[in-house]
């Protein structure tokens, strides 16, 4: 679809990118006085939402961390939550003071990930669903893609041809393709299922 809108020339809307690298505005540098030119009193107003977004973030990590290690994936190596947790909260930290967006497990891309590493078996009786065997459990994908996002970083003369129905395509693809295998989803398509065909669960 890029190449199309490349070579059409239809007049959509861009991926808007920077031209240089640098901080987005002119008059800040690389890290942020925590402070600034606020009075000192903001620091303990500054508690209550702080304690609001410490809650939210941490139930948002521990939400993806349940889903993606449920007993229906069969995982075998530990999850590493309190890792995974340590890791989040330093970065939060880092990227505070540098003024850089906040990351979070980001439940919808977790789900599409172990979804995408998922192993099924090859030959199956006519008309019988694959059956799951298990996920395929490594790292390299996992790194693979945060080292692409930070080379994302020196494509912006390429990124800036990126039509922005095109990004939205592929986030409506990553949202629903990541709806398959989750529970609740199961059990709202049961409502338009012919009880003969429903799965004999309790």
């Amino acid at each position: 679809m890029v190449l199309l809108d490349f070579v059409v020339g239809i007049p959509l809307p861009k991926l808007q990118v920077p031209h240089a690298f640098k901080p987005t505005r002119d008059d800040r540098g690389w890290f942020i006085n925590p402070i600034g030119p606020n009075p000192w009193w903001t620091v303990l107003a500054a508690l209550v939402p702080a304690l609001l977004c410490t809650i939210l973030i941490f139930m948002d990590h521990q939400i993806s961390a349940v889903i993606v290690n449920r007993k229906e994936h069969k995982l075998k190596k530990g999850c590493g939550y309190h890792l995974d947790l340590f890791v989040v909260a330093v970065m939060l930290g880092v990227c505070s003071v540098m003024g850089l967006p906040w990351f979070v497990a980001a439940t919808v891309l977790s789900i599409t990930h172990v979804n995408s590493l998922k192993v099924e078996s090859d030959c199956s009786a006519p008309g019988e669903q694959p059956k799951f065997l298990g996920i395929r459990e490594q790292r390299v994908t996992g790194l693979l893609i945060f080292v692409f996002m930070g080379c994302s970083v020196f494509f912006t003369s390429v990124l800036k041809f990126i039509p922005m129905p095109v990004l939205y395509g592929v986030f409506l693809y990553m949202g629903v393709s990541s709806l398959r295998g989750i529970q609740f989803f199961d059990r709202l398509k049961l409502f338009w299922m012919p009880a003969k065909h429903q799965p004999d669960f309790i």
